[in-house]
C-alpha cells in the first residue's frame, strides 16, 4: 500500500474501477462498522465486537469469511452482499493522519482499482468534482464523524457487561470442522437485565440487531459449503 494525499493536481485525471478496488478486500474476513450502518449490515452479516490488539478497545465489526484472510461474499469479480460495508465501499480511498476525525482523503497509489478504463472519474471535464468522488467523501465524512459515537457504543456494552466472548464451533458438508474464536458478542441475558441502564431507544435497537445477526453465522456456512464443494468438483477428474 502506498498512500498519498488526494490532489487535483496529481490525481484529477485517474480512473477508478470500483470493484478492482473492493479486490483488496478479497482476503479480509473480519470488517470494521461504523455506527450509523450497524442496522443495515446486520441484514447481511453476523456482527461481533472484536478487540483492537493495540488498544484493547472492542470495535463492532462484519465477519466475511470462516477463516482468516477468508471473505465469502467475495467472488472473485464483485462483492456480493445486498449491503456493503463503507470501509470496503470507500477502496482505494482512506482518511489518513492519526486524528480520524481531522484526516485528508488518501489514495492508495498501488491499488488495482486505478485503472485507466475504469468507469468512475474524480473530476469532470470541466474541472469540477465527479458524483463518484462526492460519494467517497461522504462516505470517509461518515466514517470520521462516527469514530468517536462508534467507540462509546462498543465501551458502553463493555462497561455494563453486554458481552460474552463467543466460539464458532462448525462442521462441515465435507466434515471439515473449522473453529473461530477471538469475537465477542451480545449475551441476551446480559442485554435483558441491563435494558433499563442502556441510554438510548436507538442504542437497544442497535445492540438488538447485532444480538439477532448472529443467525447470518448460518449464510456463511452455506457459502462457506458452496465454495468447498466448486473447489472439489474443480479438482475431480472428468470421467470418460
Amino acid at each position: 500500500m502506498h498512500l498519498q494525499q488526494l490532489s487535483r493536481t496529481a490525481h484529477g485525471d485517474l480512473r477508478i474501477d470500483p470493484d478492482k478496488a473492493r479486490s483488496q478486500a478479497a482476503s479480509a474476513h473480519l470488517v470494521p462498522l461504523s455506527r450509523a450502518e450497524l442496522r443495515q449490515a446486520s441484514r447481511s452479516y453476523p456482527l461481533f465486537f472484536a478487540k483492537d490488539l493495540e488498544t484493547g478497545q472492542f470495535f463492532p465489526a462484519a465477519l466475511l469469511g470462516l477463516k482468516a484472510s477468508e471473505n465469502l461474499f467475495w467472488d472473485g469479480a464483485v462483492f456480493d452482499a445486498d449491503y456493503i460495508p463503507l470501509n470496503i465501499r470507500r477502496l482505494p480511498f482512506y482518511i489518513g493522519g492519526e486524528n480520524p476525525a481531522q484526516g485528508m482523503i488518501c489514495i492508495d497509489a498501488d491499488s488495482a482499482g486505478i485503472d485507466p478504463k475504469g468507469e468512475c472519474r474524480i473530476l469532470e471535464d470541466d474541472g469540477s468534482d465527479s458524483a463518484y468522488i462526492q460519494g467517497i467523501q461522504a462516505m470517509l465524512a461518515t466514517l470520521s464523524q462516527q469514530h468517536e459515537p462508534t467507540r462509546q457504543f462498543a465501551q458502553t456494552a463493555a462497561d455494563l457487561g453486554l458481552l460474552s466472548e463467543i466460539k464458532l464451533d462448525i462442521v462441515l458438508d465435507d466434515g471439515e470442522r473449522i473453529e473461530v474464536a477471538g469475537l465477542y458478542g451480545i449475551d441476551d441475558r446480559n442485554f435483558e437485565q441491563n435494558f433499563d441502564r442502556i441510554g438510548t431507544f436507538e442504542e437497544k435497537m442497535l445492540y438488538a440487531a447485532m444480538m439477532l445477526s448472529l443467525d447470518n453465522v448460518a449464510g456463511l456456512v452455506r457459502r462457506k459449503n458452496i465454495r468447498n464443494g466448486a473447489l472439489a468438483a474443480w479438482h475431480t477428474p472428468a470421467s470418460g
